[in-house]
């Protein structure tokens, strides 16, 4: 089978966490396809796409794709290659059951910057519209607003095209058109509730989104099961309790500790409410009032499979901050991280990954990184790929770093997250 996958809008961070769960998940697959909103895979293995979506913090769609047309130019367009393609029989590949009126969408993704699809959408819409009228099928066409090509999981979920028809995309490179149906998109609702609706948010402090706490476990490349029966995920600098809120969604139990009383108070709050919403079983999660720097007896028979943790960042700026002010901002940060990398070597044993997002800052030129991490590795730590070098390599748009990070940001931000696995050497 082949399967699409639509990526979130960091889209390298994205691609690094649906090949760690499949690597994770023991899935033999071929990259056949990528570019930057779509990864396209083949695999002989059949895939529960339901699971899986709800397990990708990163991806907003997973698409079955049907066929895959030759075009005879590269610059045809799109109505025109799919001219003979469209039959009854072929839209029956594509369109869902329904006894009413049929809703359908068509999204498009290019393939290559090289690929103009502009205005495309309408004409591929109508033409399947007319061919369902002219087989006496009736039908709701529903498009991408304004400049947009590919329609948002809200507007796929809120027309209810999976349940009635169809979203039907097309990926679109300079040689092919591959013909796609969506199978799931992303629970946009259930993920504003694990944010917004929580007990307690203190925008003061900073917030991982959820999406974010869980693309990083993910990146940690463990399960919940039974040979891991035991451990534990550890957030050592737990502030509101993401991270150990989507870890317990998961199936791991958790552990947690901040500096601040008040942090701990908060998670515990958000924990207990995030539990009773979600019906978690009881024992889920342990908390403590803990230096970083003492963590090691923090949690003494407690024996952690990874620390996922978004470490303190520092001040937060509305415009950017002289090089001194930026300089001195890392020195006095590095105390705490040394620290913490050093007791972590503690309760860590060989091979044990610690996911962290580190501070930088988004200058002119690029970005400013934290200088500490040198000094990590002395302490007998590995970076280790996101993303294999082939892949990097092969596909020269992926955004990694030279040390080997994904950085995480929002166009507003001046203080930026710079997300790194470490291994316990």
């Amino acid at each position: 089978m082949k399967l699409a996958f639509h990526l979130g809008r960091v889209y390298t961070l994205s691609l690094a966490e649906i090949l760690s769960v499949l690597t994770r998940r023991g899935v033999e697959y071929e990259i056949t396809g990528l570019f930057t909103e779509i990864l396209i895979i083949k695999t002989n293995q059949v895939l529960d796409v339901q699971s899986l979506q709800k397990r990708l913090g990163g991806t907003v769609k997973i698409m079955r794709v049907a066929d895959e047309l030759t075009k005879k130019l590269p610059d045809d367009y799109v109505n025109f290659t799919l001219k003979k393609y469209l039959t009854p029989q072929n839209l029956k590949k594509l369109l869902t059951e329904y006894k009413g009126k049929v809703q359908f969408g068509v999204s498009l993704y290019p393939l290559s910057y090289k690929v103009n699809l502009r205005n495309q959408n309408k004409n591929v819409g109508m033409d399947i519209k007319h061919l369902l009228q002219e087989n006496g099928v009736s039908s709701r066409l529903v498009l991408p607003e304004g400049n947009s090509l590919a329609l948002p999981s809200v507007a796929v979920t809120n027309n209810h095209l999976l349940e009635k028809g169809a979203e039907i995309d097309l990926l679109v490179s300079e040689t092919k058109i591959y013909i796609a149906k969506t199978l799931t998109v992303q629970d946009f609702s259930d993920y504003g509730r694990r944010d917004y609706q929580r007990p307690i948010r203190d925008s003061r402090v900073g917030m991982l989104p959820p999406k974010v706490a869980q693309i990083m476990i993910n990146l940690a490349q463990y399960e919940p099961d039974e040979k891991n029966k035991g451990g534990y995920i550890l957030d050592p600098f737990v502030g509101s309790g993401t991270v150990l809120q989507e870890a317990m969604l998961i199936g791991f139990k958790v552990l947690g500790s901040d500096i601040s009383q008040k942090a701990v108070n908060d998670a515990e709050k958000n924990l207990d409410w995030f539990r009773t919403r979600y019906k978690l079983p009881p024992h889920k999660f342990e908390l403590e009032v803990a230096d970083v720097g003492k963590i090691s007896k923090a949690f003494p028979d407690k024996k952690p499979l990874a620390i996922i943790t978004e470490g303190t960042l520092g001040p937060t700026y509305a415009k950017e901050p002289n090089e001194s002010e930026m300089a001195k901002n890392f020195e006095e940060l590095s105390k705490v991280y040394l620290s913490a990398f050093k007791e972590f070597k503690k309760i860590l044993p060989k091979g044990r990954t610690v996911v962290m997002a580190l501070p930088a800052y988004r200058v002119r030129k690029g970005y400013i990184s934290f200088p500490v991490v040198d000094k990590i590795l002395k302490l007998g730590y590995d970076i280790q790929d996101p993303i294999s070098q082939e892949t990097v390599t092969k596909y020269g748009f992926l955004k990694v770093t030279p040390r080997k990070s994904i950085i995480y940001d929002r166009k507003d931000q001046i203080v930026v997250r710079e997300i790194i696995i470490f291994k316990v050497k």
